[in-house]
């Protein structure tokens, strides 16, 4: 069966429940395309017998071609995207579909769909583009429960006219939600912002697939060194790992410039892992500082960035802005590795503060040279931070997801 047509032979925990006497809740999910941190998320919701979940997608992508502008390549995750739950492809007649701008996504034959389909209830992913909001007023006006989850936060200065137009644009389509669905507390704060009451707010964690981390954590532990051997990496060298996109947003030239000021020692190497326009300046400055061990791995797929994670003895995540979770330091809790993140990124509140790691503030290139040392130099504090990884995210997963989408939809209290 195609993949642009409802699919696709799975389980039917629905079928389940109808026999059982149950009358499943009928969900539409609209997102844009499938992105591989949701994939799991969607077939949580096939495998739930009270939910009967059908995700409706604005396009097959990315882009036709599967080209990531922000890396600069064709980008393979390494999952596959469409087994495990219904969906359907509507056709984008949007003439900016390369871009990235409100126009991006115009789905006529979706926003039908969600109007006059047999519904009980729509959630959103998302509110930047058309289709989002038309989708959201069509809901409302078949008479459906509407869920909206956007992932914003308020972290970074905004001026005064945009903050001034965000609330004359956004504050309507919140207000007309039934439920808000919020991943941690600076995304609660967002939506505080807007004036919406916390009734309408319910918490649903950010996560990814914790079963598929936490079994690649246990397959290669005592695999170390050659995990290690296979990055060209002595057996003994205690690693920094970046994984994240070369852009300006992500700082990989602070983190380049910070460990080589650090100074750790020749048993410490900063392994650079991803591609996109700043990865030659990074390897450019890297160059300038032959002391300072430092290796550039490229782009990994989910199949191989679990080795960079069984490695690390910390992540850095130094981002300046537009930050707005951080779900690399969830895939990397699940190996119990200790993390330094900037203020501006968002889970630090959540999941890092006072459990796993550290936090300086993200123009303070100072501070991570210190936060550096600091850990580096501290195996009691590296040996603590990872117990404490492990034991904060094994509350934050999936079924926790779940569970906040069963409160939204009334399924459970």
């Amino acid at each position: 069966m195609s993949a642009d047509s409802v699919s696709d032979t799975v389980a039917d925990p629905v079928a389940d429940a109808a026999a059982a006497g149950r009358t499943p809740l009928r969900l539409a999910v609209v997102a844009q395309f499938p992105v591989h941190y949701h994939l799991p998320l969607y077939r949580a919701m096939a495998a739930d017998p009270d939910i009967d979940v059908n995700v409706l997608f604005m396009q097959r992508g990315w882009s036709a071609s599967g080209f990531d502008p922000e890396v600069g390549t064709v980008v393979e995750w390494g999952v596959e995207k469409f087994t495990g739950y219904p969906h359907r492809i509507f056709p984008n007649i949007s003439p900016t579909r390369s871009g990235s701008g409100f126009w991006k996504f115009i789905n006529p034959g979706l926003i039908w769909h969600v109007l006059t389909g047999p519904h009980d209830a729509v959630y959103i992913h998302g509110h930047n583009h058309f289709s989002h909001v038309a989708c959201a007023i069509a809901a409302k006006l078949g008479g459906k429960r509407l869920i909206i989850r956007t992932i914003s936060n308020n972290l970074g200065a905004r001026p005064r006219w945009v903050r001034a137009l965000r609330q004359m644009l956004y504050r309507p389509l919140y207000m007309l939600a039934n439920v808000l669905l919020y991943i941690g507390q600076d995304n609660r704060d967002y939506f505080r912002n807007f004036g919406v009451p916390d009734r309408k707010l319910v918490h649903a964690p950010h996560v990814v697939d914790d079963a598929f981390f936490a079994a690649e954590a246990a397959r290669m532990a005592g695999r170390e060194a050659e995990l290690k051997a296979a990055f060209g990496i002595a057996g003994d060298q205690k690693i920094v790992l970046y994984s994240a996109k070369f852009m300006p947003k992500k700082q990989p030239l602070m983190l380049v410039a910070a460990f080589a000021e650090a100074g750790l020692g020749d048993d410490w190497t900063l392994l650079m892992v991803g591609e996109g326009e700043q990865r030659a300046a990074a390897e450019v400055l890297a160059g300038r500082h032959p002391d300072a061990q430092i290796i550039f791995a490229g782009w990994l797929d989910q199949s191989r960035i679990a080795e960079g994670y069984a490695i690390a003895d910390m992540l850095v995540l130094p981002s300046a802005y537009q930050e707005t979770w951080g779900l690399i330091i969830n895939e990397a809790m699940n190996f119990g590795c200790p993390v330094i993140v900037s203020d501006r990124v968002s889970c630090g509140c959540d999941l890092v503060a006072d459990t796993c790691g550290l936090i300086f503030p993200y123009d303070d290139r100072p501070a991570l040279v210190a936060a550096l040392r600091k850990l580096a130099g501290d195996d009691a504090m590296r040996a603590g931070f990872r117990a404490g990884a492990k034991a904060r995210i094994a509350g934050w997963n999936v079924s926790g997801y779940i569970a906040g989408l069963r409160r939204a939809l009334r399924l459970s209290d």
